[in-house]
């Protein structure tokens, strides 16, 4: 089940980039980083895109912050299944929606 949560969870991150393009893509970019800190955590996002060839960063269009909650929820499922502890990760969107994810510790 772990697994499965954790697509649908990339699934809506993903969704919440698209939705902040604003139109066809290129590539889309986002680097997340999570920290966790004695009785909290705090999510972070740098977020771009190419359109016609032109590099463009902005903010997320997320104005519920919805992609932070999903941030953590990722992180805490990967850490219960596998006890990874990752720090930041890059989510990267190709036009089709083939999306390619790399975790750093």
């Amino acid at each position: 089940m772990s697994i499965e949560q954790q697509v649908q969870v990339l699934n809506a991150l993903t969704q919440i980039m698209h939705d902040s393009a604003n139109g066809p893509y290129e590539e889309m970019r986002c680097v997340f980083e999570h920290e966790v800190y004695d009785g909290g955590w705090s999510v972070g996002s740098k977020y771009s895109f190419v359109r016609d060839g032109l590099f463009f960063s902005e903010l997320l269009d997320d104005p519920e912050d919805r992609a932070s909650s999903h941030v953590h929820k990722l992180h805490e499922l990967m850490r219960s299944h596998t006890g990874g502890d990752w720090r930041k990760f890059v989510l990267v969107i190709d036009p089709s929606g083939k999306a390619n994810t790399k975790f750093i510790y």
